[in-house]
């Protein structure tokens, strides 16, 4: 190893030591989860706002009701569904987790060493292990941490692309979809990467062919988001719940009545994907406006009722994270299909929420974190190598 050259051979150690701090920092959570605020275990599990919906529907299923008031994440409820159907304790749900996130891992690093070099796959896998975040989640009975783990496994797919994975790829995409509705930005991100795959190759026969594919595929794709839109309420909730959800600037507390972020024109709307389009277009410079702001609060990850502490820790990642990404973004393989998928995935999570709202805690980052941190980790590691050469030659 030349550490002024940043030349690192023995990657295998290096990877061991990354999965040993994060195995020691889990179980520090686990044995002094009572010392972080609004962290504490119960049997080893953390439980979130919707955790006693999630364990009661799936109860539902075991009793044969089958009527949910909402299906968007029916794909979460059968995953519990053996835990619960067997009755074993709900810790073996977080142990199942941690196991699927330590693959997942494995993948991101994978992932990077093929786009950039394995060096970037230790920082990006470190980075991902690390983040304190992110793994908390490995606790709660929420569908965050799946999800996470499945588009990162289902991004390895594409980036190590085999036809014999294909029935691999179409259930993962599926899996995805049913754990949260935002699973169908990972298909639309296919679906552009293809679009423009075709056009750079000029394969135009193929391309019309894949516009009627897509012509008839849009009727069944807005049928989920019909569906999707009527569960969210989504209006009312862009409407009244202001820029970070439940959260208002104006009175520098929770929303107490209604916390506009904006003045609307409000035609009552019909509850579905062309009566939001209504919406959007009746106040489009207004919402224009809004986004731009619930985009900054997304990635910015801090919150003005986080400590200082907190925000400091939360601003200087999301800082870190972000000037890395600039640099692995203009650096990355240019015209690579599985790449394409990745970042547009990207793009369509953070457009999504500056079209609806900013949760409270930050969690919606989270869903492409870690494929960012794959482009982060090639300009920290550009970074790095920039600044002990500089360092070396002034020594």
């Amino acid at each position: 190893m030349k550490i002024h050259n940043l030349e690192f051979k023995n990657y295998n150690l290096y990877l061991l030591l990354i999965y040993s701090f994060w195995i020691i920092s889990l179980l520090l959570y686990f044995f002094l989860s009572d010392y972080v605020k609004a962290g504490a275990l119960i049997n080893g599990v953390k439980f979130g706002a919707d955790s006693a919906y999630y364990l009661e529907q799936t109860n539902n299923i075991i009793k044969g009701d089958y009527i949910f008031d909402n299906k968007s994440k029916i794909g979460y409820l059968l995953f519990l569904f053996p835990f619960l159907y067997f009755n074993v304790p709900l810790f073996f749900i977080v142990f199942f987790q941690t196991l699927l996130t330590a693959i997942a891992a494995f993948s991101l690093y994978k992932i990077t060493e093929k786009i950039f070099c394995k060096l970037s796959g230790v920082i990006c896998i470190g980075l991902f292990l690390l983040y304190f975040p992110i793994q908390i989640r490995n606790f709660y009975i929420l569908t965050e941490m799946l999800f996470i783990d499945i588009v990162i496994i289902l991004s390895y797919f594409f980036v190590y692309f085999k036809k014999k994975y294909l029935p691999l790829i179409i259930f993962l995409i599926i899996a995805l979809i049913s754990i949260r509705p935002n699973g169908i930005l990972f298909l639309f991100g296919i679906l552009i990467s293809i679009f423009f795959i075709l056009i750079k190759y000029k394969k135009y026969s193929y391309l019309s062919v894949y516009l009627i594919f897509l012509f008839f595929s849009i009727f069944p794709i807005i049928e989920i988001l019909n569906s999707n839109i009527k569960d969210w309420n989504i209006i009312y909730h862009i409407s009244n719940k202001g820029i970070i959800y439940g959260w208002s600037f104006v009175e520098n507390g929770r929303c107490r009545t209604a916390c506009r972020g904006g003045e609307f024109i409000n035609n009552n709307y019909q509850k579905d994907l062309f009566g939001v389009i209504h919406f959007y277009y009746s106040n489009f410079f207004e919402l224009f406006k809004i986004f731009l702001l619930k985009v900054f609060w997304l990635l910015l990850r801090a919150r003005p009722y986080y400590s200082e502490l907190h925000n400091f820790y939360t601003l200087s990642f999301s800082i870190l994270i972000y000037s890395g990404f600039i640099y692995g973004f203009i650096k990355r393989p240019k015209g690579n299909f599985s790449v394409n998928v990745i970042l547009f995935f990207i793009l369509l999570c953070i457009c999504s929420v500056g079209l609806t709202f900013v949760d409270w805690s930050g969690r919606f980052s989270l869903y492409f974190l870690p494929l960012v941190m794959i482009f982060s980790s090639y300009g920290l590691l550009i970074f790095t190598k920039k600044i002990f050469k500089l360092y070396y030659n002034l020594n």
